[in-house]
């Protein structure tokens, strides 16, 4: 996904606040390669807007916490 100029760099307290995920959760993600797409500048890791509303509408919507369940294999 390219760069647009109304495509706002969040950080992680920002996604945080968007996602409800817990700092250590997206941290840990980083380093699996899951979650969100993030950029880092220099040292600083900042997440696309367009990233994090991407990444959101991927995920599965579901009508039960047992049909939730089921895709997780539990």
């Amino acid at each position: 996904m390219n760069f647009q100029a109304n495509d706002k760099l969040m950080n992680q307290k920002e996604v945080k606040e968007i996602t409800g995920l817990a700092d250590s959760t997206l941290e840990q993600w980083r380093l699996k390669g899951k979650g969100p797409k993030f950029i880092k500048l220099g040292r600083l890791v900042r997440y696309r807007t367009s990233d994090v509303q991407a990444y959101i509408a991927g995920l599965q919507g579901f009508s039960s916490t047992t049909e939730a369940d089921m895709a997780k294999g539990v």
